[in-house]
């Protein structure tokens, strides 16, 4: 029971930080590009880079956290799994604020170094996991998919933690039962 309640912990703060990491750089970036009218590349290039440290630092934390805890090595290792499956997901979220941003400006931020510098990472990873099963050439495919389903996820996960928090004000409690644990 305590192993489960880990898992849920930690499923938590990684909505936390991916709709944290997403409301943020949105805010940053419409803030500074917007209404401060600076220009976005400038400003993708200066948030983008600071969100991933941040957000990696974050899950790093709480897989470590996990690792070093007295859960069972079952619990340490789906811990552990999902962190590195999640982490591009949770990467993706500063990303897409400001892609929304670029899209309510009018902007093109393809000439942000740390865009670009994402785009070939990310790339680089999924495209051979990809060309394992194909032969075809799918780069373009293979992006469009990662940031359909890295949205998803993200937007998922924080749906569900906003509707845990307004479970829980509206009713009291986290409406689990589950002890919290760190």
């Amino acid at each position: 029971m305590r192993d489960r309640a880990v898992i849920r912990h930690r499923l938590g703060q990684y909505s936390a930080l991916w709709l944290g990491g997403f409301l943020l750089a949105l805010i940053i970036a419409a803030g500074a590009s917007l209404v401060a009218g600076l220009d976005l590349v400038d400003v993708a290039d200066w948030i983008l880079p600071t969100a991933f440290v941040l957000l990696g630092a974050a899950m790093a934390y709480g897989v470590g956290a996990t690792a070093l805890s007295r859960a069972g090595l079952a619990t340490k290792s789906l811990v552990t799994a999902l962190g590195l499956l999640l982490v591009l997901p949770l990467l993706w979220a500063p990303v897409l604020a400001v892609l929304v941003v670029a899209a309510i400006g009018g902007a093109v931020i393809e000439y942000s170094t740390a865009y670009a510098g994402f785009r070939i990472a990310v790339s680089q990873i999924i495209y051979p996991l990809v060309s394992l099963f194909t032969e075809s050439p799918l780069a373009t495919a293979v992006w469009a998919m990662f940031q359909v389903v890295a949205s998803v996820i993200g937007f998922a996960a924080s749906l569900v933690q906003v509707w845990r928090a307004v479970r829980g004000f509206l009713y009291g409690g986290d409406g689990d039962g589950d002890v919290e644990a760190a």
